[in-house]
């Protein structure tokens, strides 16, 4: 049986339930609903007569934070938030026992303060969700939003939402302080976030995604309390899971060869824009590498004391992997990213120098290595604000899957076997 009904009235009764909430300010599907609603109600009102009784479509329950509607800012904040706990606590007095509920979220949006980088939607909804007793047991990144869509048309919009599962918290469940908080972050979320990676989540979706197991550690407490006596809140924790990402990210730099780990810290600092000779020729040395070899395998330029990155783009489309005496996973991943923009090449050749990379018999590059480098530019170039290189190690991060299902189709290259002459046979 379907039915209409609020949310309020819905979570009172027992049902399993799987909700994609609003989110909080960011739309107002009432006042998108009048465009259409007047004339339906033209031509319909004869035939559904209770339905299209009203001038307009009703908003007065409408659960978001509109601030018109609520005396400003404050009054829709207060509004959206007691009606959003009121509705996870009823469903926590009726939840059933042998069932998570299932709660969908895809919404991009952070702001940064001396606490560290939060998203308010998410705060506000976790928050609900937490007060109101429920502990996150799981999370799953859904990919569920169109590529094509209008929103996201040459953008770094979200191509998942994250489905959070809950269960009620058990009321017994323990308190820690803030030191046993980060410590249970630090010891679980690394490996949680390596597996968001390798289960194909885009760079763009994991800040997001990182979210929820993050979640999972702070809400299984009944309380995390600061230092001043004062419980944690949302907000804090967020900026906490924020910073173990940023860490988690960081640390992979290790992973690198040093020709890469230069790369990156030059990247960091100056994208493909030219820098000074002499800090390059600082910063190579520290990395046991040298700008001049750099030159020589065209990771970068060195011209007239300027230094610049070589982009994937203007990389040599006759590189050959396989004979190159020094290649380097930075090297790989731009290769890689200008042969799936190229309109002659795509993912097939693609794959094929991801698998001659890996196949090398001296020095091979493992491609688990270049897609998190891809992961961490990512993370530079969109904090840096520059928007198409950070579309671009997107969408190779997405296109991974291709991209490794083309190179394991590649039948492996046999080398060359040396032969030798018998000279104990007899003519």
């Amino acid at each position: 049986m379907v039915s209409q009904g609020g949310a309020l009235e819905a979570a009172s009764s027992t049902a399993l339930i799987s909700t994609d909430p609003p989110y909080y300010d960011n739309i107002g599907y009432s006042d998108l609903s009048d465009f259409f609603y007047v004339w339906l109600r033209r031509t319909l009102r004869d035939i559904y007569p209770d339905l299209l009784g009203t001038m307009l479509v009703p908003k007065a329950e409408e659960l978001v934070a509109n601030p018109y509607r609520h005396g400003g800012k404050e009054g829709a904040k207060d509004f959206f938030e007691d009606g959003f706990r009121k509705v996870f606590a009823r469903a926590r007095q009726s939840a059933l026992p042998d069932f998570p509920i299932t709660v969908y979220y895809a919404f991009k949006q952070s702001e940064s303060s001396e606490a560290g980088e939060t998203s308010t939607g998410w705060e506000t909804l976790l928050e609900g969700m937490i007060r109101s007793g429920w502990s996150i047991t799981a999370t799953w990144p859904v990919r569920s939003e169109l590529s094509n869509r209008m929103i996201a048309s040459d953008t770094n919009a979200l191509a998942s939402s994250i489905v959070l599962a809950l269960r009620p918290r058990p009321d017994d469940a323990p308190t820690t302080d803030r030191a046993g908080f980060i410590a249970a972050l630090q010891a679980e979320l690394p490996d949680a976030l390596r597996k968001l990676q390798q289960g194909g989540i885009a760079p763009v979706d994991l800040p997001q995604a990182a979210i929820g197991p993050g979640m999972a550690v702070f809400s299984r407490y009944a309380k995390v309390v600061e230092a001043s006596g004062q419980p944690m809140s949302v907000h804090s924790a967020l900026a906490r899971i924020n910073e173990i990402l940023d860490q988690v990210l960081n640390e992979q730099e290790g992973d690198f060869d040093a020709t890469t780990r230069f790369a990156l810290a030059w990247y960091r600092q100056h994208g493909y824009t030219t820098g000074q000779f002499g800090d390059a020729d600082n910063l190579a040395r520290a990395r046991n590498t040298s700008v001049a070899a750099m030159d020589r395998d065209e990771i970068l330029t060195s011209r007239a004391g300027k230094v610049a990155l070589v982009r994937p783009a203007d990389t040599d489309a006759g590189y050959d992997v396989t004979t190159d005496e020094h290649t380097s996973a930075w090297e790989v991943l731009h290769h890689v990213i200008r042969s799936v923009q190229s309109e002659t090449e795509g993912v097939g050749p693609a794959g094929e120098l991801l698998a001659r990379a890996a196949a090398r018999p001296n020095g091979p590059v493992d491609p688990d290595l270049v897609k998190e480098l891809a992961f961490l530019l990512f993370s530079i170039a969109e904090k840096n604000g520059w928007t198409a290189d950070a579309l671009a190690f997107n969408t190779i991060a997405t296109s991974w899957p291709d991209v490794t299902a083309a190179a394991r189709s590649v039948p492996a290259r046999s080398e060359p076997v040396q032969g030798v002459f018998d000279f104990s046979e007899e003519e």
